[in-house]
């Protein structure tokens, strides 16, 4: 049976369906398909009776559209945190960034150089770039967090998504693996929280589970901890949780030597 928010009028409903078709039921999208995705989303939001221009209501709309749960929600506004959540869909930035106005985002040079599709991120998100396969590129993302979080003392967080890209955590090796999280802590001793986020769906509940804060030591491998509370995290929902489902190219981005590693 189909889950959709009674808040979204069966028209609306048609339009998402045959978006997340187009898809291939992943939400991963590029270019002309993200900005079609995103003017989608914000007519369904204003159909449902709010101001997509305003973040409060773009945050109602979005959590009513995907059906979010919420599980062990911690007090983010009292504290900072390197988020560190999986990667299923093109999607996850846009919910996950909603949680708290203080969450910057590290994410694809593809969207940071997107000027239409910037115009609607800038408005509700905050976001910092990367070229993933650059090392002087995580260098520079390591220098900007710290000075992020060394600028003021107000509670802010920092989002990494550490498989890179997007992936089945279930399937990656280490090497799929980054600990540029586990960098940042160590330079700035802000905990490192991570988090698991179903894929995004309109037909049943999209549940964000967060995991207890950690401090590592250089010595201690982010990685394979990072796997471990991930697997937990998924395994500790009932009913089960949704393994994604994704593109051939994101399907085969798992280990090293694979086509898109």
């Amino acid at each position: 049976m189909k889950l959709k928010s009674p808040n979204i009028n069966s028209e609306d409903f048609m339009l998402l369906e045959k978006f997340v078709e187009k898809t291939d039921y992943t939400y991963s999208f590029d270019g002309e398909v993200a900005m079609e995705g995103i003017k989608l989303l914000l007519k369904v939001v204003k159909d449902m009776g709010l101001d997509p221009m305003k973040t409060e209501d773009l945050k109602s709309g979005i959590m009513s559209i995907f059906n979010i749960e919420v599980i062990n929600m911690p007090d983010l506004n009292n504290n900072r945190f390197i988020l560190t959540p999986n990667h299923v869909s093109d999607l996850d930035a846009i919910i996950l960034g909603l949680l708290h106005p203080k969450i910057r985002i590290v994410a694809k040079n593809d969207w940071i150089n997107n000027k239409k599709l910037r115009e609607f991120l800038d408005l509700h998100y905050d976001l910092c770039g990367i070229e993933r396969t650059s090392l002087q590129s995580l260098r520079t993302l390591l220098t900007e967090a710290t000075h992020y979080f060394n600028d003021g003392d107000e509670n802010k967080h920092y989002l990494v998504f550490s498989q890179g890209t997007i992936s089945d955590f279930n399937n990656n090796s280490l090497e799929r693996i980054s600990p540029i999280a586990q960098k940042i802590s160590n330079k700035t001793d802000v905990p490192i929280l991570n988090m698991f986020i179903e894929q995004a769906s309109i037909y049943e509940p999209t549940r964000i589970v967060f995991d207890s804060p950690i401090k590592l030591s250089p010595k201690d491998d982010f990685r394979k901890i990072w796997l471990e509370r991930e697997m937990e995290m998924q395994n500790s929902l009932v009913p089960k949780a949704r393994y994604p489902k994704l593109s051939y190219k994101h399907m085969n981005n798992n280990k090293e030597g694979e086509e898109f590693f």
